[in-house]
C-alpha cells in the first residue's frame, strides 16, 4: 500500500514543475493516499503558501460538474439525452432553423453539436474581459459588438445568441469543442428544472458532496485567507500586470471572475475537494444512478488518437483495458488536471495557478505509479 507523503510518490514529482504554486492528491482504493501543496498560492506582501485546500480555479473541469447536474435530471425523469434542445428551449435556434432542431442534449454535451468551436461569447461576457489586450481584436473576430454585450445579462440571453450563429458541421457528424455551449447547457438545466443552476450546485450538489471549498461565486473565494491568486510568464495577455516578486518571471492578472461563465469553466475548488468529488463517482453509493453514470461516461466520439474519446462532460482513455476518465483546466493562469479509472478506485488531481504547469504529465506519472502499485 502506498502511504501519504511516500517518497515513491514525492521522488515522482518536481517541484520545479510549479512555477508558482499548486497542488498534488492521489487517490487509491477510493481513500487519499498522497496529498501535498507545493509553492506558492499568492506572491509578494500577501504571500501565502499553496495547499491542497487551497481554493483555485478549476476552469473547464467545471465541465464534468454542469454534465453531473442535467444527468441528475435524466434520473428524475425530467430529461432525455436524445431529444432535441428545441423540446426544452423553444428559442433554441442558430442561423439555420431546421437543422437546429436536430441538436439534441447529448449533441450539446459532447461537442458534437455542430458549432465550429469555441463562440468567444462566453469569454467576452467576462466582467474582466475588457482587460486583455485583445478584447477589442476578440470582438472583430467573434462579430460582437458592444451592444451585444451590454444586452446579455443571463444565460438565456447566451442561448438566444446563437440565433447569429451558423454551425460549421450537421449535429453528430463531426466533434469540435466549444466551450459556450457549457453556458446553453446551464440554461437548459433552469427551463426544465425551474431552479436557479447556481443554486442547485451550491446547495445541493457541493454542500450534498461535502465540497465545502467548492464555490461558483469569486467574493467568497476572495474572503478566504486560502486562496490562490494567478500568474503567467506572458505580460502581453491582460493590461496592467503587476510582478509582486522580482526575483520571478510571474506576472499577476486580474483574479479570474465570469458568473455567467461558471457552467463552461469558472468553478473553483480545491485539491481536496475535487478528491472528494471524484470518489463520489466511485464509491458504492454514487449520487447518480448506475445508468446515469453510463451514459454519462459512455464514448460518445473516438479521436484519431487511439483509445482516446470524448463522452460528457469527460475525456475518455482507454489503456490496457481500463477505462480513464480524465479533464484538464487552463487558462491564462490556471493549468488544472484531473483523472480517475473507477474500476480500481484511483484517482489523481493536480491543480495550479500558472498556466506553465504540466498538470497533465504530472497527472499521468502519479496514476501510472498507482496502478503499477496494485
Amino acid at each position: 500500500m502506498i502511504k501519504s507523503q511516500d517518497p515513491q510518490l514525492d521522488f515522482n514529482i518536481n517541484a520545479l514543475d510549479f512555477p508558482v504554486g499548486g497542488a498534488v492528491v492521489a487517490i487509491k482504493d477510493n481513500k487519499v493516499v498522497y496529498s501535498k501543496g507545493f509553492g506558492k498560492a499568492r506572491l509578494g506582501a500577501d504571500e501565502k503558501p499553496f495547499t491542497p485546500d487551497t481554493i483555485v480555479s478549476i476552469m473547464s473541469i467545471s465541465k464534468s460538474f454542469t454534465a453531473a447536474s442535467l444527468l441528475k435530471l435524466v434520473d428524475e425523469g425530467l430529461l432525455e439525452l436524445d431529444m432535441p434542445i428545441v423540446h426544452y428551449l423553444p428559442y433554441f435556434q442558430t442561423t439555420d432553423e431546421e437543422v437546429s432542431k436536430r441538436i439534441t442534449v447529448r449533441h450539446l454535451l459532447s461537442h458534437t453539436a455542430g458549432f465550429a468551436g469555441d463562440l468567444g461569447i462566453g469569454d467576452l461576457v467576462s466582467p474582466i474581459a475588457f482587460n486583455l489586450r485583445d478584447f477589442e481584436k476578440m470582438k472583430e473576430q467573434c462579430g460582437v459588438t458592444d451592444t451585444i454585450i451590454e444586452g446579455i445579462r443571463t444565460r438565456e440571453d447566451i442561448t438566444r445568441y446563437l440565433r447569429s450563429v451558423a454551425l460549421s458541421d450537421t449535429p453528430g457528424s463531426n466533434w469540435s469543442y466549444c466551450t459556450d455551449a457549457y453556458i446553453i447547457a446551464a440554461d437548459l438545466f433552469e427551463r426544465v428544472s425551474g431552479s436557479s443552476w447556481d443554486e442547485f450546485m451550491e446547495s445541493t450538489w457541493f454542500r450534498g458532496l461535502g465540497l465545502n471549498r467548492t464555490t461558483l461565486y469569486a467574493h467568497k473565494v476572495q474572503q478566504a485567507e486560502d486562496h490562490a491568486a494567478y500568474y503567467t510568464s506572458n505580460d502581453n495577455v491582460f493590461r496592467d500586470v503587476t510582478r509582486p516578486d522580482s526575483s520571478m518571471m510571474a506576472y499577476e492578472i486580474p483574479f479570474l471572475v465570469n458568473q455567467l461563465g461558471a457552467p463552461m469553466g469558472f468553478i473553483y475548488s480545491t485539491a481536496h475537494d475535487l478528491g472528494s468529488y471524484l470518489s463520489s463517482y466511485m464509491n458504492e453509493h454514487p449520487y447518480l444512478s448506475s445508468y446515469a453514470l453510463h451514459e454519462m461516461f459512455e464514448t460518445v466520439w473516438d479521436f484519431e488518437e487511439e483509445g482516446e474519446g470524448y463522452a460528457l462532460g469527460w475525456g475518455t482513455n482507454r489503456k490496457e483495458n481500463l477505462l480513464i476518465l480524465e479533464h484538464g483546466g487552463g487558462y491564462t493562469g490556471v493549468s488544472a488536471y484531473v483523472c480517475m479509472v473507477p474500476s480500481h478506485g484511483t484517482a489523481v488531481i493536480v491543480v495550479s495557478n500558472h498556466d506553465e504547469t504540466p498538470s497533465q504529465k504530472i497527472a499521468y506519472e502519479m496514476l501510472d505509479l498507482l496502478l503499477q502499485a496494485r
